[in-house]
């Protein structure tokens, strides 16, 4: 898929764009990047000169640990900006890696601006999405630091079922994720021995099932409910006049 429907069909469920704005979009030069799983978009500590909208897969940010180990921070799916703030902030302070194969576009930061100053709506309508990211990361917190393990595993797969869902990536309840059991206890700060113990637990619960890099939600609303998961901080207006 092109960039400028990928980014036209995020950025609209939450913004109003008019057809110049639609335009200026369309316009966007594209510098295309084939990642192959694990491989790096962007380093801990890179000067970016591009920001990368996903384009197809899934990408993960993540910190470095002092052990070389991994902390997952977050998700993206197409249409993401997973390094938007690197517009404003002249070295990155975490990773972007894709979790399995990837397509990512990079727009250079220059053109970038500029269009934001000719049709500010734009700039408005990223400057939003960032705004979503960090609710994402806060609800993160929460998830990571107050819910116990099961329900903290069942509102990260209620996240991501909702998000895929919101990007058309979701097929009888079925969306990729393509976490090993060992990336997904490092996402969720919980060990290996206790991630597939919860899975066991969801699986039992007949809410959602996890094999081989896929998601599978049998029951949404039951899942959301093990989850605690409301999804009202990912700001979805298309989703909320359903």
């Amino acid at each position: 898929m092109a960039l400028s429907d990928v980014l036209l069909k995020k950025l609209s469920k939450h913004s109003k764009l008019e057809a110049a704005d639609v335009e200026a979009i369309r316009r966007l030069t594209c510098k295309l990047r084939e990642l192959e799983s694990g491989e790096d978009f962007l380093s801990q500590g890179d000067k970016p000169k591009a920001s990368a909208v996903v384009l197809d897969g899934l990408v993960a940010r993540y910190h470095t640990l002092t052990g070389g180990g991994r902390q997952y921070l977050s998700v993206h799916f197409p249409g993401d900006w997973p390094d938007a703030q690197g517009l404003f902030l002249d070295r990155m302070d975490h990773s972007v890696c894709a979790m399995g194969r990837a397509t990512l576009c990079a727009i250079h930061h220059e053109e970038l601006v500029e269009t934001f100053r000719r049709r500010p709506a734009v700039g408005f309508a990223v400057w939003r999405e960032t705004l979503i990211d960090a609710a994402i990361f806060r609800e993160s917190i929460t998830n990571n630091g107050s819910r116990d393990g099961v329900t903290r595993l069942a509102h990260f797969f209620a996240e991501v079922h909702h998000r895929a869902k919101m990007v058309g990536l979701v097929k009888d309840g079925t969306c990729k994720l393509p976490f090993s059991q060992t990336q997904l206890s490092e996402l969720l700060g919980t060990s290996l021995i206790s991630t597939n113990r919860h899975l066991k637990a969801l699986r039992a619960k007949g809410a959602a099932e996890f094999r081989l890099g896929r998601l599978t939600v049998h029951d949404p609303k039951r899942l959301a409910d093990l989850g605690d998961f409301d999804p009202l901080y990912l700001h979805d207006r298309v989703q909320a006049t359903r």
